[in-house]
């Protein structure tokens, strides 16, 4: 009788349409988290349950501290919360799960229950994402480097005229003393001219 009871109440708890949709299968968890739970319920669901994380393979060097709760008393109506690490960080390997137990103080007791997922180390990807930029900054460098226009300063130097102002001033321009020298002949030149005129007419007259 209490073996039918108990196969009843199991019955029972199984139609509970709570279903875990993330995490599960290709959709797993990182160790920096953060670590999403999301779900599907219907409104016969109970409002409430727990987020326990369990390892079904019972790999005691992921979780040698046994089930973990995550989340206790966990709004069923909100469809997805940000999962709370564990006492010790995200532990790392295979075979997770997560449970949604009807409450902390019954964790056996189950309304559903994800698929197998992994937790991840993030450190392989942050570097392969660090290698990757430095990489393309790399790139850009080279190409903006091999494009830009080099202005030499040679050949502006031997376009540009350059004006000599001793030769024009020298060659256009008469100086001070020519001028005197030049007034000078011809000062003698109208003196001489003027005393052969007074011969000429002293030896007619």
């Amino acid at each position: 009788m209490r073996s039918s009871a108990a196969i009843l109440l199991a019955s029972i708890a199984s139609a509970f349409a709570y279903q875990v949709t993330s995490p599960g299968g290709s959709q797993g968890w990182t160790t920096s988290g953060p670590n999403y739970l999301t779900w599907e319920r219907v409104d016969t669901d109970p409002l409430n349950f727990t987020a326990v994380l369990t390892n079904v393979a019972c790999n005691q060097g992921a979780m040698p501290q046994g089930d973990q709760v995550l989340n206790a008393l966990v709004d069923g109506t909100l469809g997805t919360i940000q999962c709370n690490p564990p006492s010790g960080g995200w532990p790392q390997g295979a075979g997770f799960r997560v449970n949604l137990a009807a409450n902390a103080q019954n964790l056996d007791q189950l309304l559903a229950q994800s698929s197998q997922f992994n937790i991840n180390s993030t450190t392989s990807s942050t570097s392969s994402t660090t290698d990757t930029a430095a990489t393309s900054s790399s790139l850009v460098t080279t190409v903006v480097t091999s494009t830009t226009p080099v202005v030499s300063s040679t050949s502006t130097t031997h376009t540009t005229p350059i004006a000599s102002s001793t030769s024009s001033d020298t060659s256009t321009t008469p100086t001070a003393s020519s001028a005197a020298i030049l007034g000078m002949k011809v000062e003698a030149g109208f003196l001489t001219a003027v005393a052969a005129l007074a011969a000429f007419i002293t030896t007619r007259f």
